[in-house]
């Protein structure tokens, strides 16, 4: 394991010393008496930057009035360096722009050392590579003099954000009992309630007893009541309708009993007389070309009086005669209906056809069946079953979620775009948009969630947030780990560790194991540190060379993990 060197304060912890007579002999000599101070000492991601505040501070009497310094902070880690913006700074004599260091008084600055973010950088050293010259003389060009570490590793809280937490799963609409339905229809002449014998011959009625016969006594069906309303046209008086329509009624339902006799118990049979038909002209009115069919619909709306409207329709002498002929004759009616209850696959039968073969499932029973396993394969094959046979958007997107939240990211975009052919749904959009943050492209992702008001793509605007370093903003929409993750980064670890008593996961627990060494319990963090590695092994290799534990690095406690 590599170890990093104590970071020391103090100008001088390296100094390499010349000898040689020159301006900054006598600054190296008492190197020492500079002060060094980086603020954060452990460096933090933020955004896609990592940064840190030096001061320096000379003591009085220290610089030499000829002297000019050039400190370079690089970043420094196993595999390379990340070379910084230098700071100048020059005595009282030197006729140049740089800041300016008093010899009588000292002087101070401070500046701002900022970094790309580099993961191969995250046990790395931020030093100060100092090199000094004098204005005028033999020593008037930079020579190295002293390097000195200022800071140790970045600290990446950001990156432990879980993005695939927001992504939207499509939900199925699978029912264990869905009901089917039949209808069919026996006209009558005008104020007359008797069946015709052609009536019984139409191609409707013959589909309504063959619905009735098919499932009386069909395994995981259930026949409900043969229903006959009898309606009147509303061209007559209101009370004689009333009396009409019940007796068509009774005569609809006692000729479908004949045709159906010994198929279902008479208790099945029922019977509603519904008088004057208003909703049903309305209907075919408003479906009509009519001329002034609007007239037509207005006075339904103006008058709820059956009589009223009877009335001033009638006195439509215009359009009375072709409602006569088209529309009346076929509001004098008995309507059939049947109803049949289908009891679809238990959770076991449909259990068990995903472990077998999945294709004879229905699309939502596929759908459904994802959620009642919960190993990621066997939710990915059912998922991968609807989409392929059904090309469901839902299946697609689906499996693409599941893809992503183990970390294939490649097969989940496939999945997703796919999906996006398919649906414009917003939970789709949503999961474009965490991808496109798991790539890194947050401006992307906004593109594709800032339109959106569901609740998921509110929890991805959140974790965009909190990718660019905003991290206030990132709590007002975060919540779970998610937003304790965010108050770790605000310095709210009180708060981060009460959102996180309730979290189980592996994730939760190293966020734990961090909080506890940021308050200084070495113990609590290595006994969450045990919790999150046990359930998640992986974490072992993120621990060893995360400097949030570099101070139990070379520990027995700590190398048993």
């Amino acid at each position: 394991m590599k170890r990093f060197f104590k970071v020391s304060l103090m100008l001088g912890a390296a100094a390499v010393l010349l000898s040689s007579c020159n301006c900054y002999k006598k600054m190296t000599k008492k190197v020492d008496d500079v002060n060094i101070t980086a603020n954060p000492a452990v460096l933090s991601l933020k955004g896609n930057t990592v940064s840190t505040d030096v001061t320096v501070d000379f003591p009085a009497k220290y610089y030499n009035k000829k002297a000019v310094l050039k400190i370079t902070p690089v970043l420094v880690f196993e595999d390379g360096e990340i070379v910084g913006t230098p700071k100048y700074v020059q005595g009282e004599k030197v006729k140049d722009n740089y800041t300016t260091i008093a010899k009588k008084q000292g002087g101070t600055y401070t500046q701002t050392i900022t970094f790309p973010y580099d993961e191969r950088a995250d046990l790395s050293t931020l030093e100060l590579r100092v090199e000094a010259k004098c204005a005028k003389g033999k020593r008037s060009e930079f020579t190295p003099i002293a390097v000195i570490p200022i800071a140790e590793g970045i600290s990446t809280i950001q990156k432990m954000a879980c993005n695939t937490a927001s992504m939207s799963i499509m939900p199925d609409n699978f029912k264990r009992v869905t009901t089917i339905s039949q209808e069919a229809e026996i006209m009558y002449l005008i104020n007359r309630s008797n069946v015709r014998k052609g009536e019984l011959t139409k191609d409707q009625i013959k589909m309504f007893e063959d619905f009735v016969k098919e499932y009386a006594n069909k395994d995981r069906a259930t026949l409900g009541n043969v229903y006959a309303k009898g309606y009147a046209s509303p061209d007559g008086p209101v009370g004689f309708n009333d009396k009409l329509s019940k007796e068509r009624s009774e005569t609809g339902s006692a000729a479908i009993k004949k045709e159906l006799e010994g198929v279902i118990d008479d208790s099945k049979y029922d019977i509603a007389a519904y008088g004057e038909d208003w909703e049903g002209f309305k209907e075919l009115v408003a479906a009509s070309d009519i001329k002034d069919k609007d007239l037509i619909l207005q006075v339904l709306a103006m008058y709820d009086n059956p009589v009223k409207r009877d009335q001033e329709i009638k006195n439509m002498s215009s359009v009375f005669e072709v409602l006569a002929e088209e529309i009346l004759p076929q509001l004098r009616r008995t309507k059939l209906q049947a109803d049949v209850d289908i009891e679809g696959r238990t959770d076991a039968e449909i259990k068990a056809a995903l472990a077998g073969n999945v294709d004879v499932l229905s699309e939502e029973e596929m759908l459904y069946a994802a959620t009642l396993v919960d190993d990621s394969d066997a939710k990915i094959k059912a998922y991968k079953a609807a989409a392929t046979k059904y090309n469901s958007a839902r299946g697609y997107n689906n499996m693409g979620v599941i893809l992503a939240q183990t970390g294939k990211i490649d097969e989940a975009k496939q999945a997703i775009e796919k999906a996006a052919t398919l649906s414009r749904d917003a939970a789709i959009s949503n999961n474009l948009g965490v991808l496109a943050l798991i790539s890194g492209d947050t401006a992307k992702a906004k593109s594709y969630v800032s339109s959106l008001n569901t609740a998921d793509s509110r929890q991805t605007m959140g974790l965009i947030n909190l990718a660019e370093g905003k991290y206030a903003e990132a709590t007002k929409t975060l919540t779970g780990y998610n937003l304790a993750v965010a108050e770790v980064l605000n310095g709210n670890l009180s708060k981060a560790k009460s959102l996180l008593a309730s979290e189980k996961c592996a994730k939760a627990d190293y966020l734990k194991a961090v909080i506890d060494m940021r308050e200084g319990n070495a113990d609590g963090a290595i006994a969450n540190l045990k919790s999150a590695v046990a359930k998640d092994p992986s974490l072992k290799e993120k621990a060893a060379k995360d400097v949030e534990f570099s101070k139990l690095f070379g520990t027995t406690e700590f190398l048993a993990l």
